[in-house]
């Protein structure tokens, strides 16, 4: 599923989320540790229920990376 895409074009506005991207994801970065990746231009996820689980976690402040 793509959350967004880079825009080349505009130097005013780089990156766009997808209509598919949940609500609540306004950070690249945290679409990224949530499990989010880069496929050229556009930011997928192939696991949507688990990002959307996590960023649930992440709103409610109880999301703690696991950085080992």
């Amino acid at each position: 599923m793509v959350l967004g895409r880079r825009d080349k074009l505009s130097t005013m506005v780089p990156f766009h989320w997808s209509a598919e991207a949940p609500p609540g994801l306004n950070e690249v970065e945290w679409a990224e540790e949530l499990g989010a990746k880069w496929e050229g231009d556009e930011l997928v996820t192939y696991d949507y229920p688990t990002l959307t689980d996590l960023l649930e976690y992440y709103e409610k402040d109880e999301y703690l990376p696991d950085n080992d």
